[in-house]
């Protein structure tokens, strides 16, 4: 059975201090950007405020913006509108598509969509990019007008002519999924591209997920995996179990597993992308977390010794019990009360897949750890009734 070598506990402490040292310069240097990024919204806030109250429109625009996102200046959704109002009884076009947003979202008034749409298209009518995005939109969903995808389709053009990234990529949403137009994936992709080019991160993240194609990186190691997962279940097939170390059972379960690994991968490659929503991507990745430890789990026993497997499982548990710390940390760290259901998605996102190798891994430990202690009772036990006959008493 498996011996577990003792490791002096200074070892494990300085470890520990090292990583907590890592954490906190982190966190402080977090902490110090976050400050002086304080410091210069509250200077361009106080900037913006003495422009507005000279009456510009664009800084009355500006500074209703700060308020709505609690930039420079506490939220207030009521100093929002105010300032937004002002800047569109000016007539001007950001204060107009600003004061839609709000109703559309209902923030400082109760949500109402005609109202939305009134405001977004005297900005739009006006030129407006974000506007005219803005009505194409509420096209699209049929928010406050008719569902129309054609009409949806017209807006997005006019303001992707104008450069806009974000009408650029939802016109290509449009072209890929064939709303109020053929479907045309290589148009998609031509407007894709042009919101990418502008640093668009919606439109970047398609790109890399949908048109790039499988990587040869990706290619070779599905192809290994699904190569050694047959070897597996052919080894499980011999009588001698030879490709399993000996073990036939395991070798057939570790080969369901690989191939199983590799049926997700592929999966994941296919329909996961941008577009799905953060649940499920969450779960995706805590799945795949748990089935990847769960197979390195029964394939490092046939690949090697004994003596040796329990402490690279250990080691493995040791990594990503430290990334899902740093991760949990560093959001944390950058944690605004404002965006706590986007930190909340993040934390699922980024800490499943290694939340799923954390409890694969300790479970098998755990059970190695069982497995041990009744071999040993099993060994004491023996061990007192050969004494015992070796005294004389009954058997």
């Amino acid at each position: 059975m498996v011996q577990w070598p003792e490791t002096p506990m200074w070892k494990g402490a300085a470890i520990a201090a090292c990583f907590a040292a890592i954490c906190a310069a982190a966190i402080t240097w977090q902490a110090h950007n976050a400050k002086v990024t304080e410091l210069k919204f509250a200077e361009d806030a106080r900037s913006c405020r003495a422009r507005a109250d000279q009456g510009d429109a664009k800084a009355e625009s500006e500074l209703a913006y700060m308020y709505s996102h609690g930039q420079g200046v506490p939220q207030d959704y009521d100093q929002a509108l105010y300032w937004r109002r002002k800047a569109a009884d000016q007539g001007y076009a950001g204060g107009e598509d600003g004061l839609g947003y709000m109703y559309s979202y209902g923030q400082g008034v109760p949500q109402d969509y005609a109202a939305a749409f009134r405001w977004y298209r005297k900005a739009a009518d006006q030129g407006d990019a974000r506007g005219q995005n803005d009505i194409a939109l509420m096209y699209e969903l049929g928010q406050g007008v008719p569902q129309d995808y054609a009409e949806a389709l017209g807006w997005y053009r006019k303001a992707a002519d104008q450069g806009y990234a974000s009408a650029q990529y939802n016109l290509g949403n449009m072209y890929y999924y064939g709303r109020g137009v053929p479907r045309d994936p290589a148009e998609a992709v031509r407007w894709y591209q042009k919101a990418a080019d502008q640093g668009n991160e919606y439109a970047e993240r398609v790109l890399h997920m949908k048109w790039k194609g499988m990587g040869a990186v990706m290619k070779i190691s599905l192809s290994i995996g699904f190569l050694g997962g047959l070897l597996l279940l052919a080894g499980s097939l011999t009588p001698s179990g030879s490709f399993g170390g000996g073990n036939r059972r395991r070798s057939a379960l570790a080969g369901l597993l690989v191939l199983s690994l590799v049926a997700l991968d592929l999966f994941g490659f296919r329909y996961v992308g941008i577009l799905t929503p953060i649940s499920a991507i969450a779960a995706f990745q805590f799945v795949k977390g748990l089935l990847t430890g769960t197979s390195v789990a029964f394939l490092l026993p046939i690949v090697l010794p004994n003596n040796i497997w329990p402490k690279v499982v250990k080691t493995g548990l040791v990594i990503y019990t430290m990334l899902f710390i740093g991760t949990d940390l560093l959001l944390v760290a950058n944690y605004k009360p404002r965006s706590a259901v986007l930190a909340l998605r993040s934390f699922w996102l980024l800490s499943a897949l290694s939340l799923g190798m954390i409890v694969s891994l300790a479970i098998v430990l755990w059970l190695a750890a069982k497995g041990r202690r009744e071999q040993d009772n099993s060994g004491l036990v023996a061990a007192s009734d050969s004494d015992k006959n070796l005294s004389g008493d009954e058997p």
